[in-house]
C-alpha cells in the first residue's frame, strides 16, 4: 500500500513541476523576468522535495520519475 501512495505523491510533484516549467516558459517568453524567477524558485522547491523522497523515503528498488 506504502508504494501507491509514493506513486501518488510523485505523479502530484510531476504535475507542479510540469506546471511551474510551463508558467516560467510562458513569462520568459513574455519578458516578465520577477514571475520568470518566481517559477524558478518553484521548480527549485519541488526538485528539491523530490530529491528528499528519492534519499530517504523511497523504495531502493523502485524509480517514480
Amino acid at each position: 500500500m506504502a508504494n501507491e501512495y509514493l506513486i501518488e505523491i510523485h505523479n502530484y510533484i510531476s504535475e507542479k513541476i510540469a506546471r511551474a516549467q510551463s508558467l516560467k516558459n510562458k513569462a520568459d517568453a513574455n519578458h516578465e523576468m520577477e514571475s520568470k524567477r518566481f517559477y524558478e524558485g518553484q521548480l527549485d522547491e519541488w526538485h528539491r522535495l523530490r530529491a528528499y523522497l528519492a534519499e530517504r523515503v523511497d523504495l531502493k528498488t523502485q524509480k517514480y520519475f
